[in-house]
């Protein structure tokens, strides 16, 4: 058997293969089918490059993300990079023609393109034409309908391998189940050998810390980045929004913390990008993409914000921590009011039958040729539709024309509705199965490395000594004391802002009221920090809004466009806090609901449009008697003031006992 370390010395500076390395440049070499089940980190990329140079043929590497191609060439090793391109959509049709030229002719043996560029039909005719001798899938769970990153261009690739002469497959993951293995084989209708390293990190410590909100989950990051000594940190949040105020908060700590996102221009993404890799910024609050394709080896903090959709993407995104083998920490800031959103958005993205039926009737009504732009435009990819409607057996798509997609509709029999609406009985069982599967792993005492190794088929005796579970950390993190709320509310929200020696606008006093981490540094510093941290930020609002209405704050806009908050504490103050609620009126409870329902049908909305029966119940309690006191309510803000407010105050109205009268 031939010795590979010489070759792996010479192109990579390795004296030695990681564990399952070997086992795959082999098998690539040999031209056998075979799936590799490695764990982030663990040097997927290394085993196709080294068997790329090789073998004898050209190696077509499939990688999902076409932005992040250029870099995977770029990081390769200096005598790979000079056999190595990319085509992208990026590319003029003549740069693109040169380099598969340079394919042709022995000067590239590693070609990198996107699962989308095979519904080229030239371009798969010219790389038959060559003679592609290994196509290497990177995330390769994606051909699995079931999976939680479906993509729908994955499923044409077995078609694709046909025209290419079924050259040998090399499929690549570090996220798949036994069953998920099966699957692939299935799709891609090869008998596929698998060779699986463990997905067992030992290096990296799982950490679960419950959380009761927001500010807890800001409060926890700040302490724990503090902590980390040497090394980057990564923290993935759930929305694009998010990534931005946390990390605004996390840079107002002191913290040199980025944003990243697809909303970013993208030389503000390399930018950020570059700056996270040479180390001129301590880490990124990123989308969950943010990591594929960068080896950055001195990660040593990683950070979930919020529950990630499935175990599958939690371990692939603590997987990014760790990488050169030194301890990292990991952690999962996990709450129930999370757990639920989680579970809302698992199904909230799945299409209802009705959107497969529209689809379906657009593209008849197109003929076998559909331009995409003509099909409905709802919440949901066209592609992913039509994807769907494949797998279901009613459409088959082929290659594209150009942006033309190119559609069979066979002939479909009686039962079609009935497959469709199984497909999404299927996809809705298996999306609410990986989030059970997610919050049962944080919410278990049970070892963490050893749920993550049961889960991808693995055993693992506990203790771990590197999870909450098995090695309790030795002290929490810390919990102030509230301190109770002061006798004059309004009083004191007037008195701290009159202190302040920068003015704020309301989200940046609201936050120093209530002691929130992500108040401005001169806010944390004033005495008044933290003053009405009994409260929530709803009534903190509410009570702001109603000194605003009272003239006892007045709302000033800056030469710089901002609008801050003044004293004016010569101004009469309305009674706030928690001392004007009493118990509900009964009668003032019936008056509003009859009020409500005569409202709302001469406006023609629904009742709880006009206020919900929270509001009403608190408007039944507190008697409001001014516009300034029904500011304090909650759920009446200014425009439900101007729209009711004198219909409610005047059924509010004290009654004069010997008239009867208001």
């Amino acid at each position: 058997m031939t010795d590979l370390r010489p070759r792996l010395q010479e192109l990579f500076g390795f004296a030695d293969f990681r564990p399952g390395q070997e086992e795959v440049v082999r098998a690539a070499v040999d031209g056998r089918d075979t799936l590799a089940l490695m764990p982030t980190g663990s040097g997927k990329s290394l085993t196709y490059q080294l068997a790329a140079m090789l073998r004898p043929q050209p190696t077509l590497v499939l990688s999902p993300l076409i932005a992040l191609m250029k870099d995977q060439v770029d990081q390769l090793p200096a005598e790979i990079a000079t056999t190595a391109t990319f085509v992208n959509s990026s590319l003029e049709a003549d740069e693109t023609a040169r380099r598969l030229g340079d394919v042709a002719a022995g000067r590239t043996r590693l070609l990198y393109a996107a699962p989308e560029r095979l519904r080229n039909a030239a371009f798969v005719e010219t790389l038959r034409s060559i003679g592609v001798g290994l196509v290497v899938i990177d995330e390769v769970h994606c051909v699995s309908m079931w999976c939680h990153d479906f993509r729908p261009d994955y499923l044409f690739i077995r078609r694709a391998l046909e025209t290419l002469g079924e050259p040998a497959v090399l499929g690549m993951t570090a996220t798949a189940t036994p069953a998920t293995a099966t699957g692939i084989a299935t799709a891609l209708g090869r008998s596929m050998s698998v060779v699986r390293t463990s997905v067992v990190r030992a290096n990296l410590r799982y950490d679960v810390e419950v959380v009761g909100g927001n500010e807890d989950r800001l409060r926890i990051l700040v302490e724990r980045l503090r902590a980390v000594g040497e090394g980057s940190a990564i923290v993935y949040a759930r929305s694009r929004d998010s990534c931005e105020r946390v990390a605004r908060t996390l840079r107002g700590h002191g913290l040199a913390m980025e944003h990243y996102h697809a909303g970013l221009e993208g030389a503000e993404r390399s930018r950020v990008q570059d700056d996270f890799i040479t180390g001129r910024i301590r880490g990124v609050v990123a989308t969950t993409a943010f990591g594929m394709g960068i080896d950055k080896p001195d990660v040593r903090f990683v950070c979930l914000f919020n529950y990630p959709d499935s175990l599958e993407s939690y371990v692939q995104m603590v997987g990014r921590g760790g990488r050169d083998g030194e301890p990292s920490t990991t952690v999962l800031l996990a709450s129930p009011s999370d757990a639920t959103a989680v579970r809302r958005f698992a199904v909230g993205d799945i299409p209802a039958p009705d959107d497969l039926r529209n689809i379906y009737r657009a593209l008849r009504a197109q003929g076998g040729k559909i331009d995409p732009a003509r099909l409905p435009s709802g919440d949901h990819d066209p592609r992913v539709l039509i994807g769907m409607l494949e797998q279901a057996g009613i459409v088959r798509r082929g290659y594209d024309a150009g942006r033309t997609m190119q559609i069979d509709l066979p002939a479909v029999g009686p039962d079609a509705g009935a497959i469709v609406d199984d497909l999404l009985e299927r996809y809705t069982s298996e999306a609410n199965a990986r989030v059970e599967r997610i919050v049962s792993f944080a919410e278990s005492s049970r070892c963490r490395h050893a749920q993550v190794a049961e889960h991808f088929g693995e055993s693992f005796a506990p203790p771990c000594g590197a999870c909450d579970v098995c090695d309790p950390p030795r002290t929490r993190s810390s919990r102030r004391p509230t301190t109770p709320l002061p006798a004059d509310v309004a009083g004191a929200i007037v008195a701290a802002v009159a202190r302040l020696t920068w003015p704020l606008g309301r989200r940046s006093l609201v936050a120093m009221l209530r002691g929130s981490v992500s108040a401005p540094k001169s806010a944390r510093a004033s005495g008044s920090f933290g003053l009405l941290e009994a409260a929530s930020d709803a009534e903190v609002k509410r009570w702001i809004t109603a000194l605003v209405a009272s003239g006892a704050l007045v709302e000033v806009e800056t030469e710089e466009g901002y609008r801050v908050l003044h004293a004016e504490p010569s101004a009469t103050l309305p009674s706030l806090g928690p001392k004007a609620s009493g118990p509900v009126d009964d009668e003032a409870a019936g008056r509003l609901r009859m009020w409500r329902r005569d409202r709302s049908q001469a406006d023609g909305v629904p009742a709880y449009v006009i206020f919900p029966d929270t509001t009403l119940r608190e408007l039944a309690a507190t008697r409001p008697e001014t516009p300034h006191e029904l500011a304090a309510v909650k759920g009446f803000g200014p425009a439900r003031i101007e729209r009711y407010g004198d219909d409610i105050l005047a059924l509010l109205a004290p009654v004069d006992s010997t008239t009867g009268m208001a």
